[in-house]
């Protein structure tokens, strides 16, 4: 009987929670609940409740904060309860320990009331709380990011949308990086455009231009030992670093470009979906703005 009774209370209570879910009301206030949005009480997995009827004994149990960092949590995070509320058969003393009576409850007799698993005070945010997204992640020829209902799990889903997909690269296009980083010594900005996206891919192209044009020296014969003997030309690339600072590289050799009169070639980078920004495959480092360069 004691056993029947056991198992039909853990059905109750695990009932009544999923009802106090649906129940919850919304908060009077828009923005943040007075005290955040609290998880559930839960036993900690190393607390045994070391009585078996009445309430008698004594269970550790946590909580998690689940709005931080967008809410913070006012309150405790964990606490100490009564655990096992089924009542007491003879010939034990006393059928329930204080403060718990007894009560039927749906035709079971136990001890209650049973300490709420949602605080009283828990309420529905009026408008949905989101956690941040999170950093896009490409999968096949998909990229995607993921947010979480932050009230969902106490009976608060949200109406937007958890998930965005794209086949475009989420990172922002570089700026231009003439003004910025316009005292750069071996030369000057001159053109900006934008990165040619690969779509489905994690990819992107800068075409550089390897010929001289408009008074423009866009290739030029470079200097170090190696290059001067081997005759390399090389087109400049002039960067500004996500650390701010400037940097410059020289792309390719002109006599290799891909088209043979213009000799233009691609500058290759790859998109971080972290932070949002390109990285320039040649370095490994983070580029904020770019400028194809004009040789001084």
């Amino acid at each position: 009987m004691k056993t029947q009774q056991y198992i039909l209370f853990c059905f109750l209570t695990f009932y009544f929670i999923g009802v106090s879910f649906a129940q919850l009301a919304k908060c009077a206030e828009p923005g943040c609940p007075a005290n955040g949005v609290w998880g559930e009480w839960k036993n900690d997995t190393k607390s045994i409740c070391n009585m078996t009827c009445g309430g008698c004994g004594t269970s550790f149990q946590t909580r998690e904060c689940l709005s931080t960092p967008v809410c913070n949590c006012t309150g405790n995070s964990h606490r100490y309860i009564g655990c096992n509320f089924g009542a007491c058969e003879y010939p034990t003393q006393k059928t329930c320990c204080p403060p718990y009576l007894p009560m039927v409850i749906n035709g079971v007799y136990m001890c209650g009331p049973v300490p709420k698993t949602i605080e009283s005070t828990a309420c529905c945010p009026q408008t949905d709380l989101f956690s941040p997204w999170t950093g896009w992640q490409l999968s096949g020829n998909m990229w995607s990011r993921t947010r979480k209902c932050i009230a969902e799990s106490i009976g608060c889903p949200c109406t937007a949308a958890q998930t965005q997909a794209q086949t475009q690269p989420p990172c922002s296009q570089p700026g231009d990086a003439t003004e910025y980083c316009k005292n750069i010594p071996v030369g000057r900005g001159v053109k900006h455009q934008d990165l040619v996206l690969n779509n489905g891919e994690d990819s992107a192209d800068l075409v550089m231009f390897g010929e001289n044009q408009d008074g423009n020296t866009y290739c030029q014969l470079l200097t170090d030992e190696y290059s001067a003997e081997n005759r390399f030309e090389g087109a400049l690339l002039i960067m500004r670093e996500a650390s701010g600072v400037c940097t410059t590289d020289t792309v390719f050799e002109c006599v290799n470009g891909t088209d043979g009169d213009t000799k233009r070639r691609n500058a290759t980078f790859t998109c971080n979906g972290t932070s949002g920004n390109w990285i320039y495959d040649y370095t490994g480092k983070e580029v904020i703005a770019t400028v194809i360069g004009s040789w001084v």
